[in-house]
């Protein structure tokens, strides 16, 4: 009887510490979620619109994560800054950011790795102190490539107009540096009509200061935006002055975006990467280094154009990925961003 009631206990004992084992387990999973943060630019445009699509899919695949997407309602540095601060104070593992100006980020990003938490950025590749920072691909040569296609619309001679989100903005000044450089060695009768001009990263601000430069200047032939802003504020001004076919619109944009304006002729071409992919790749980065796993050049990071990274650090010795991910659209490959039913894929 003692050793049926030992039994008893032993397996009591042991089926418990299995339940217990199995709690534990749902229990440490929840606990230990790695709190990743994304912060971008500004909220409430189509660009970072898609980029919560990767966050939010890096998410839903790994249950040990919360991942989530937050950002101002205006591309404002400081504004940025305070909600880092925040997240700083909430004691979140990782915090990516799309930096507005990467130099104010200084101070906040050094209180955040300070505290142990893992700061990647993306598209700023000059950074001082992130852990690691994320291109999709190496920014002069993109400006390179952009301004080839637009040379080529040209006829090789002309003005050209360069826009940038902001003066502050790394890889927008980077992809116009890189269009420079392609422009006065490979066709040096293509001239600048004004330094760079600056448009907030807002539309209506592009469109403005296009219709300005236009009026002001009637010999422009092309209008490069870095800012998925400056496209359709510069078509939209063409259009309005009824320059189509004399002055087009080139640069970074989305489909959904720059689409019709391609189709109407006042943007010729436009170019870009997936925003969702480098939102993806970025937190995948952050989940590499929480979980003790080595980011190594060849490392594939699970989305395309990031198969097989190159690595180089930059001035200040911070690590910057580089993939190969850049798409080119114009009126002959448009239709293979629409989905069946006419709407956008992106």
């Amino acid at each position: 009887m003692k050793k049926t009631a030992v039994l008893l206990v032993v397996l009591a004992v042991l089926i418990g510490g299995i339940a217990f084992a199995g709690g534990a387990r749902e229990e440490r999973t929840a606990d230990r979620q790695f709190q990743i943060a994304m912060v971008v630019k500004v909220e409430g445009v189509a660009w970072f619109d898609n980029m919560r699509l990767g966050i939010e899919a890096f998410d839903r695949e790994h249950a040990d994560v919360r991942a989530w997407q937050t950002g101002a309602d205006t591309a404002d540095p400081a504004a940025q800054v305070r909600i880092i601060e925040d997240l700083i104070a909430q004691g979140v593992d990782a915090i990516l950011i799309v930096p507005n100006d990467p130099e104010s980020l200084v101070p906040v990003i050094e209180r955040a790795r300070a505290q142990g938490i893992v700061v990647v950025t993306h598209e700023a590749s000059n950074i001082r102190n992130a852990d690691f920072d994320v291109e999709a691909f190496n920014n002069l040569e993109y400006g390179a490539h952009m301004a080839s296609v637009m040379a080529e619309w040209m006829g090789g001679s002309g003005l050209w107009q360069p826009f940038v989100g902001h003066l502050t903005s790394t890889t927008h000044n980077e992809w116009v540096d890189g269009e420079i450089a392609y422009l006065q060695q490979n066709h040096p009768n293509i001239v600048k009509a004004n330094r760079r001009l600056e448009e907030n990263e807002n539309q209506q601000v592009a469109y403005e200061r296009s219709l300005e430069i236009l009026r002001a200047n009637p010999n422009i032939r092309a209008i490069m935006g870095s800012a998925m802003s400056t496209m359709p504020g510069a078509a939209q001004a063409i259009e309005e002055l009824g320059l189509v076919g004399r002055v087009a619109a080139f640069g970074t944009c989305l489909p959904s975006v720059a689409g019709e304006y391609v189709e109407s002729g006042a943007a010729e071409s436009f170019h870009f990467w997936v925003p969702a992919d480098a939102g993806y790749v970025s937190a995948n980065v952050a989940y590499h280094l929480l979980t003790g796993r080595e980011i190594t050049a060849g490392v594939d990071l699970g989305r395309p154009g990031y198969n097989s990274i190159t690595i180089q650090n930059n001035e200040h010795g911070v690590p910057v990925i580089y993939g190969q991910a850049w798409m080119s659209v114009n009126k002959d490959n448009l239709d293979e961003w629409r989905n069946p039913d006419g709407s956008w894929k992106l």
